[in-house]
């Protein structure tokens, strides 16, 4: 990585399954990391469980925004 500022957020052992075309991986996050996502929920997160629950909705969230629409304009033209 030439970037050197340490990531909140560290992914390990990907497995993908071209069967089911689903990828499986290990997340880390660091203690910086999960008092940001405590930050993004109006209630406070009590146990491990809501904690990946608002983790998956961030990373579902990331995902949405970052997918590119018909209206923006990209690499190729105004659809990518």
């Amino acid at each position: 990585m030439s970037d050197k500022r340490k990531r909140l957020v560290e992914g390990f052992d990907p497995e993908y399954n071209p069967l089911s075309k689903t990828m499986k991986m290990t997340l880390v996050l660091d203690r910086t990391a999960l008092e940001e996502i405590t930050r993004t929920r109006a209630e406070p997160i009590k146990d491990p469980e809501q904690m990946l629950e608002q983790v998956l909705e961030l990373l579902d969230r990331s995902i949405h925004l970052n997918t590119p629409r018909g209206m923006r304009a990209g690499p190729h033209g105004k659809k990518w």
